[in-house]
């Protein structure tokens, strides 16, 4: 049972390395914004997804990584 948790645990994490480099940073600064206008996905775009994604993968870590430190002991 273990084993299968400690394998998920490395699954989530490359996911969650994976998905938290796809993300543009945030660091464009004012003028990016004043001239972008509309995006077409209703202002996040494709970022609100992956940060949707990146954070639901940060909470499967966590609850992972507490559930392998339980089942060890």
């Amino acid at each position: 049972m273990l084993t299968i948790f400690i394998i998920m645990f490395a699954l989530v994490s490359v996911a969650l390395i994976f998905f938290v480099l796809l993300q543009v940073p945030k660091q464009a600064g004012l003028s990016s914004s004043l001239g972008g206008g509309g995006d077409l996905f209703g202002g996040r775009g494709v970022e609100g997804g992956l940060v949707r994604i990146s954070s639901v993968l940060g909470g499967l870590f966590m609850l992972l990584a507490l559930l392998i430190d339980v089942l060890s002991r």
